[in-house]
């Protein structure tokens, strides 16, 4: 969730002040609208009170982003079921994709996630975007191919070979 204070009015006697943050700071601990804050800094007076409730519409409150960050880890049941629930949902998720799908088993020997992994991975957790990074040098000039295969896992439930 993020809050965004609007354009404080000083003719309602509402200057920016420190007071804006714990008007924030009320609205994601769920006070209750009878909640006092001090306006510190009140054009008409130094230090006035005000019930949450009548500043509720300086406020908007919208969707924040959830991002996440996967790198330098194997694929085994275990990791993929902390990886999924830890990125559940995620708006974006940067996974690493060292290994092509192919290589399966070089990739459970350097402990990295493989191009198809990294897609199921992706999908499983139902994020938004998938962007993968951290290829083997040993794939140099295959990028494309590279994010086709994670782009492929991402896509298609179609079970194919684990990796």
């Amino acid at each position: 969730m993020s809050i965004f204070g609007r354009i404080v009015c000083p003719s309602a006697g509402f200057l920016s002040g420190p007071w804006l943050r714990w008007l924030k700071q009320a609205v994601v601990e769920g006070r209750p609208d009878d909640y006092l804050i001090r306006i510190d800094g009140a054009a008409t007076s130094e230090g006035r009170l005000e019930r949450l409730s009548s500043l509720r519409d300086l406020l908007t409150v919208t969707a924040g982003q959830k991002i996440a960050f996967v790198t330098d880890v194997t694929d085994t049941p275990a990791n993929r079921a902390a990886i999924v629930a830890l990125v559940q949902n995620a708006d974006i998720l940067f996974i690493e994709a060292a290994f092509a799908g192919a290589d399966a088993a070089l990739a459970r020997d350097r402990a990295h996630l493989t191009t198809t992994a990294a897609g199921e991975i992706a999908r499983e957790a139902n994020v938004r975007r998938v962007e993968p990074f951290h290829f083997s040098p040993r794939y140099a000039g295959e990028q494309e191919r590279m994010l086709a295969e994670v782009m492929t896992a991402f896509r298609d439930p179609t079970p194919d070979a684990k990796t």
